[in-house]
């Protein structure tokens, strides 16, 4: 157990706190990484929020995210849902969780890695979308991908077929499902 909550300010200083209440200049906090502390809640974020890192705790719920968040790394909680996501979110790892399913995912999303969760289903995936991960799932249909995807990994699952590939794609994994269909795509044999 880590017990350690570190936080950037604007000035791009680091300063580590025992606990939330003791963090001075709060609204101010641009990156947060609490870690491995145990935590079951958290409290409200501040709003020029950046980054949040809460993986490896007892979080059931997370509570509403700030329009200015760009990373958030929930994982390896007991999240069953996820809050709306702001447009401006990049990355979201909310992998080894609870999840049945995902709030609707932002344009600017680019990495989602949401595998190991109880989802049957995923939302409708932004063009902006490099990176996915969502093996060890209860997937049955996937929606379409989209043209930007490069790595994608839905191993472990229900899928009886796979949407069309998309010719960026380099990197493709999608053993253990129910495949009913051969995939026959001449550019596969690039791919790793």
């Amino acid at each position: 157990m880590v017990n350690e909550i570190c936080v950037q300010y604007p000035d791009k200083s680091w300063v580590i706190y025992r606990n939330f209440e003791k963090i001075e200049d709060y609204d101010t906090v641009i990156n947060i990484i609490c870690s491995y502390c145990e935590l079951s809640e958290l409290p409200n974020l501040p709003s020029q929020l950046q980054y949040l890192s809460c993986e490896y705790n007892k979080l059931t719920s997370l509570p509403p995210l700030p329009d200015s968040l760009q990373i958030l790394d929930c994982n390896s909680n007991q999240l069953d849902e996820l809050p709306s996501l702001p447009n401006s979110l990049q990355r979201l790892h909310c992998y080894d969780n609870k999840l049945t399913k995902l709030p609707k995912l932002p344009n600017s999303l680019q990495y989602l890695y949401c595998h190991n969760n109880k989802l049957t289903s995923l939302p409708e995936l932004p063009n902006s979308l490099t990176e996915l991960i969502c093996k060890d799932n209860e997937l049955t249909s996937l929606p379409p991908l989209p043209d930007s995807l490069r790595y994608f990994i839905c191993e472990n699952n229900h899928l009886s077929f796979l949407p069309e590939l998309p010719n960026s794609l380099k990197i493709l994994s999608c053993e253990n499902n129910n495949f009913i269909t051969s995939y026959k795509y001449d550019y596969l044999n690039d791919i790793i």
